[in-house]
């Protein structure tokens, strides 16, 4: 009998149920390596607009995190505040030298400011006193805070003062992203000064960075009758950054002469918040009483001003209160007592501390 052929038989795959991979397929991709949108074959349909549109969204994303990081960059971090804190720890003075030893512990600015601690970058003043200072140290006591301490000795006998303010003025820059470091300094003023250093706790201290200069440019004075006169006094403010534009408004003067206030000059309440002096702001005293001059004298006057400052830097608005000393003033009178000011020599430089607001 003969023998039937024996058939190989495959089985029967369902419709419906899929293959089974074999080993040589690729694995899965991740999604992070998955395109977003694949388009279709031209030859199946044409794109749709929200096909389109989700294939270019990752690169308008891209473009608006890059604007986005780049004013983060240039408008936050360039307009960051300095936030630099001063608090006295000690105080000491030398009864034979009259030297006066301040240790102060600085909770460090911002990563964008950087403050020079050296003796020729640091000026001080102890009340109305000027102060050579003769030396200065500084410690790193932590990522955020360091030890600043300066040595100085005040003009005339500064040993008799129960109460004083003191200011200091220390150098520093101001980084910007971008551009060359913007030059300023760094405005420390301390009230309620003793020399007694188991009081310290009650010294308040305010700090801020300013980029400002300020100078007393001129001063004119006629007199309206025998024993008053009007006064004016010009002020120029510059600044070492060459865009930086800048009003000050005036809120209130006081015009001394020693330690007496002779007048008082208060901008209108109705046009304060408009800055429209620019740079130049002029002080006005009105009849002011004046001794009787006749021929040519010299007298010495202080001005202490309050000012609205608008910039166009955030940390650059707030108010700076500034004082003019030494402001040497010849007069001339004649017989029938008409009486003509001006200043003597050249313009002099202010000092003022700034704040965004007032204490």
């Amino acid at each position: 009998m003969a023998s039937q052929p024996k058939y190989c038989t495959v089985p029967e795959i369902e419709k419906g149920y899929p293959v089974p991979p074999s080993s040589a397929s690729p694995p899965p991709r991740g999604w992070w390596s998955r395109p977003i949108v694949t388009l279709p074959a031209t030859k199946d349909r044409k794109a749709t607009c929200i096909d389109t549109t989700v294939r270019l969204s990752p690169c308008f994303g891209g473009i608006f995190t890059v604007i986005a990081v780049m004013v983060y960059l240039f408008y936050f971090l360039n307009n960051a505040h300095c936030n630099a804190k001063f608090t006295i720890q000690s105080i000491a003075v030398s009864p034979s030298s009259a030297t006066w030893h301040v240790d102060f512990l600085v909770k460090n600015p911002s990563s964008r400011y950087t403050i020079l601690y050296g003796v020729n970058e640091t000026a001080v003043k102890l009340g109305p006193l000027h102060a050579a200072v003769l030396n200065t140290s500084r410690e790193r006591k932590s990522p955020s805070h360091t030890a600043f301490s300066v040595d100085f000795v005040a003009e005339g006998n500064s040993t008799d003062v129960i109460f004083e303010q003191l200011d200091i003025k220390l150098r520093a820059n101001h980084n910007i992203f971008g551009d060359n470091p913007e030059p300023g300094h760094i405005d420390i003023r301390c009230y309620n000064l003793t020399r007694n250093h188991e009081n310290v706790e009650k010294v308040q201290c305010y700090s801020s960075f300013t980029a400002l200069e300020l100078f007393a440019d001129s001063v004119s004075v006629s007199n309206t009758n025998v024993s008053a006169a009007d006064w004016t006094m010009g002020l120029v403010a510059t600044s070492p950054v060459t865009d930086c534009k800048f009003s000050l408004h005036t809120l209130k003067s006081r015009l001394l002469r020693g330690d007496q206030v002779i007048s008082n000059s208060s901008s209108p309440s109705e046009i304060f918040g408009e800055f429209g002096s620019g740079n130049k702001p002029n002080i006005v005293f009105e009849k002011v009483v004046m001794p009787e001059v006749t021929g040519d004298v010299v007298w010495d006057y202080r001005v202490e001003t309050w000012f609205a400052v608008n910039t166009r830097f955030t940390y650059g608005n707030g108010f700076l209160m500034a004082t003019c000393s030494d402001i040497s003033v010849k007069f001339t009178g004649n017989t029938t007592g008409n009486v003509t000011g001006s200043l003597l020599g050249n313009r002099r430089r202010c000092d003022y501390i700034f704040q965004e607001m007032l204490a």
